[in-house]
């Protein structure tokens, strides 16, 4: 039985992170850990400022440095992205040692000439190429001032949006859903009925098919238009048809959203436009570019995919 080459690469992705989030935990948990802190290093002793070609260890002769360690530092996930380096640097220096090491045998057994380590170097290479040049194009685009344009334009002065606190059983037929709402009436809680019954999984075993709060544009048109229809703490008496079966909806309450301020939603726009820039800059190189698609080919070899909706899923309840 063969291991994928991913195994070894998730196996030891897996040991340095999980050797690194330990310490975040250390640094987080200050009664545990007392001499440990996150608090930022006296200026002095900060590896950010220090000379970056001083050597922290060697494997066979070979030398790990303070600028090394501030390189893979940026590799590093979220998670640590706020633990200071001095905290992470006894356990940074290990694994970069442990690397070494295997980097090192890895090269005697002249593994770099290997035609599958070619191909993926070749990859690597071309995807990092890739990112370097839409991030050269994308993060100018990406200001204070753009973000603001798109707030003032898609936010600011606009208003308020109505919320529906919705739960709802989806089922495949029309018979099902009236079975559904003559048991409601007769008593029957909505949570066990969805639980029981729902096809929509992601809301039914866990929330009783709770979506949260949801706002209209954010359902498929013929949910959105017969749940908003209704009132406050009241249930659909006829099923309600959309692409993906019939619903049984729950309407539990109202509530009208403020504007989000600037702060608020900094982030989600900034994320919008990194997407909008990326593809547009996409498009233009695919304008400039002679492509040619043996489609003949490609028919002959793509496998169609189970038939499913053309709209999007309802959405995850929000927390």
């Amino acid at each position: 039985m063969s291991i994928s080459k991913n195994t070894f690469r998730f196996a030891a992705g897996l040991l340095i992170t999980s050797s690194l989030f330990s310490a975040s935990v250390m640094a987080a948990e200050p009664e545990k850990q007392p001499a440990v802190t996150t608090a930022a290093p006296a200026a002095t002793n900060s590896l950010e400022t220090a000379d970056k070609s001083t050597v922290l260890a060697t494997v066979n002769g070979q030398n790990i440095t303070i600028g090394d360690v501030l390189d893979a530092r940026k590799l590093l996930p979220p998670q640590l992205s706020q633990i200071p380096t001095g905290v992470l640097l006894p356990m940074m220096v290990d694994q970069m040692v442990d690397q070494k090491a295997v980097q090192q045998m890895a090269e005697k057994a002249n593994l770099e000439n290997n035609p599958d380590v070619q191909q993926q170097l070749k990859l690597a290479k071309a995807s990092i190429i890739q990112d370097a040049y839409l991030k050269a194009q994308v993060e100018p685009k990406v200001t204070p001032e753009a973000i603001k344009k798109f707030y003032d334009e898609n936010y600011a002065n606009k208003p308020p949006v109505k919320e529906a606190h919705i739960r709802h059983i989806l089922v495949k037929t029309q018979a099902e859903a009236e079975k559904i709402i003559k048991e409601l009436k007769a008593g029957k809680k909505f949570a066990d009925l969805a639980k029981a019954n729902s096809i929509d999984k992601a809301t039914a075993s866990q929330n009783g098919g709770d979506l949260g709060w949801v706002k209209a544009d954010e359902l498929v048109p013929d949910f959105s238009k017969a749940a908003f229809a209704m009132k406050a703490d009241t249930t659909s008496t006829t099923p309600v048809k959309s692409p993906f079966g019939y619903h049984v909806i729950q309407v539990l309450a109202y509530k009208t959203a403020p504007v989000p301020t600037l702060e608020q939603v900094t982030p989600a726009i900034r994320q919008k436009l990194i997407q909008q820039n990326v593809r547009a800059v996409i498009d233009d190189t695919i304008k400039q570019s002679k492509i040619m698609k043996n489609d003949a080919v490609i028919k002959q070899y793509t496998i169609q995919p189970p038939s499913a909706p053309t709209q999007a899923p309802m959405p995850a309840p929000t927390k």
